[in-house]
């Protein structure tokens, strides 16, 4: 196959997209440029730490954003935000499926008490506040980055594991499964190669649309001062201390207009990968 033959059906699959789910197209376009932002922004932004002596000036030339009480560029704070947070729910989000992924198809495949005692396990951390687990990991941890990406990880498992078990299930009824049991595939290789494929399409929709709730839950607990501390931005950080110069609108916008966007983002495009992998549920919801 030619190249040009190659780019001209990628195109065309693009556009067939486009055409079919637009709302999907533009939620992966902000989604890849909150990541592309979070990945390449301190680029193009200057240190989101540094003084100066214009203290809340309004957005301009100088200063894109303005800046902040204690004279920072906020665009450069609004970039660095966007880091933390993208790479807080990202890191967050692979803790949690590693975790789902190996508790979930060891459950369903071992059966017996040992599934009954796991999902047991699984109801009472269920009945366990998040906000909870992670104030007893701060006081454990300390309140860093890598204790709140494990307490968000953690959380976000409990509800993965339900959706890989009952795939694990469903996959393990299958004729050709019952043929590998069989004739004696060992069970780490149905896992990977028969069971771990039919989870990912509906692994993947969930962690989409959990990635704005991640997101979400991250300037959330900034909001509360849970979060990372400074001098770390963080975007719930800057609505908190808007808050005090309520007159300076820039302050609350700017952070409040970034989480929006990437929640919605991210939301838009699980529910279009919800439909692509499932037409039976387009449109509900």
């Amino acid at each position: 196959m030619s190249t040009a033959s190659w780019c001209g059906r990628r195109c065309a699959g693009a556009r067939r997209l486009l055409r079919q789910h637009p709302l999907g197209a533009f939620g992966l376009l902000i989604a890849l440029a909150m990541i592309a932002l979070a990945a390449f922004g301190p680029l193009i932004s200057g240190d989101p730490t540094k003084l100066s002596p214009d203290i809340l000036a309004a957005p301009g030339g100088e200063y894109w954003f303005g800046t902040d009480h204690l004279g920072r560029d906020y665009f450069a704070r609004v970039v660095a935000g966007a880091r933390l947070s993208i790479s807080l729910a990202l890191t967050a989000m692979a803790i949690g499926v590693g975790i789902a992924l190996v508790w979930g198809m060891a459950s369903a495949y071992a059966a017996g008490l040992f599934d009954l005692l796991s999902q047991r396990v699984l109801d009472m951390l269920l009945a366990f506040p998040g906000l909870v687990l992670l104030l007893l990991m701060a006081q454990v941890t300390g309140r860093n980055w890598q204790s709140i990406a494990l307490g968000m990880g953690i959380i976000f498992t409990m509800g993965m594991v339900r959706i890989v078990r009952a795939s694990t299930l469903a996959t393990l009824g299958a004729t050709y499964v019952e043929a590998a049991r069989v004739i004696g595939v060992p069970p780490f290789r149905i896992l990977w190669r028969h069971v771990a494929p039919n989870i990912g399409p509906p692994l993947l929709v969930y962690v989409t649309t959990l990635l704005g709730g991640a997101i979400l839950f991250e300037g959330a607990l900034s909001f509360l001062a849970l979060g990372v501390p400074p001098p770390n931005p963080s975007w719930g950080r800057m609505l908190v201390e808007s808050r005090d110069y309520w007159h300076h609108t820039h302050l609350s916008i700017f952070p409040g207009v970034a989480i929006t966007l990437a929640v919605l983002g991210f939301n838009l495009l699980g529910d279009s990968l919800r439909d692509i992998f499932d037409p039976r549920l387009r449109g509900s919801g």
